[in-house]
């Protein structure tokens, strides 16, 4: 695929702009994939795209209240890059979103690339979920709880390989405080991402800096050992003397250790 033939695939998906950010990279901005104003995302394009290039949905963090796809935009750039399609989606935030419509939105974002961002022989790319702190979760929730994605008429199979960072994975927490006008009371039993991982689901790569002071390290345990007990490959990393913020942008710097755990991950992925 040509890089015009790519500018010219992506305008058609939605009402965004194309712009040529570096000679070997291309982003095409505000692609529409629902109708809310937040359900737009930003797609950082390699310069040579082939039939096997993967995609990585990059959810932003912000304790489901602040944030915004802008977020990734080193990481966007960073793995589009090394080859890899990037797809940073917005999400509906508190006060116009509580539990769980962040996690619809995201299901809807990762529904969307699967169904427009195709091989020429209209097959459906790996897809990597990631995300940081309230993305991880939400990111996590998409891809081991399946109601999300087959509410939007995509298989769960649709993720290859799920990378959270510094995710609060229990549920109910928003900067490591609990948060009940967002979390609703009623919703309690639908919060924890363990509680979804079965033997059918995607592997994980869990990674957490040592001096993370918002989420507790037991998330990390939690969603790993639920993992290993479904006989899911996991993979953890913490990551000495780094805070909760360092890991994100550590992953969009290559040389990092978080990156070099996340490039192995990917390749050791799309080599099975």
């Amino acid at each position: 695929m040509t890089f015009l033939k790519i500018i010219s695939v992506a305008l058609l998906l939605g009402a965004g702009s194309a712009i040529a950010e570096e000679a070997e990279i291309s982003i095409d901005q505000d692609i529409r994939y629902g109708v809310h104003e937040r359900q737009i995302m930003d797609v950082y394009w390699p310069e040579a795209v082939t039939d096997k290039t993967p995609i990585l949905i990059f959810l932003f963090g912000g304790g489901f209240s602040m944030g915004s796809k802008e977020q990734a935009r080193l990481i966007g750039k960073s793995f589009a890059k090394s080859g890899i399609i990037v797809a940073a989606p917005n999400y509906r935030l508190y006060p116009n979103a509580v539990f769980p419509d962040f996690v619809d939105d995201a299901a809807k974002a990762v529904a969307h690339a699967w169904s427009n961002f195709r091989t020429s022989a209209g097959k459906p790319r790996p897809i990597l979920l990631s995300g940081w702190s309230a993305g991880a979760y939400i990111s996590a929730l998409v891809a081991y709880d399946e109601r999300y994605l087959v509410a939007q008429g995509t298989p769960a199979s649709a993720i290859n390989g799920f990378i959270g960072l510094a995710g609060p994975y229990w549920g109910g927490l928003c900067a490591g405080q609990p948060c009940p006008h967002i979390f609703i009371e009623g919703t309690e039993t639908d919060w924890p991402a363990a509680k979804f991982v079965d033997s059918d689901d995607p592997p994980m790569l869990l990674v957490q800096g040592e001096r993370d002071n918002y989420v507790d390290i037991g998330n990390l345990v939690a969603l790993s050992d639920a993992g290993s007990e479904a006989g899911v490959d996991v993979f953890t990393k913490v990551v000495e003397k780094r805070y909760h913020k360092h890991v994100m942008w550590d992953m969009g710097e290559p040389g990092t250790e978080v990156r070099k755990v996340v490039d192995d991950f990917i390749a050791n992925l799309l080599n099975d």
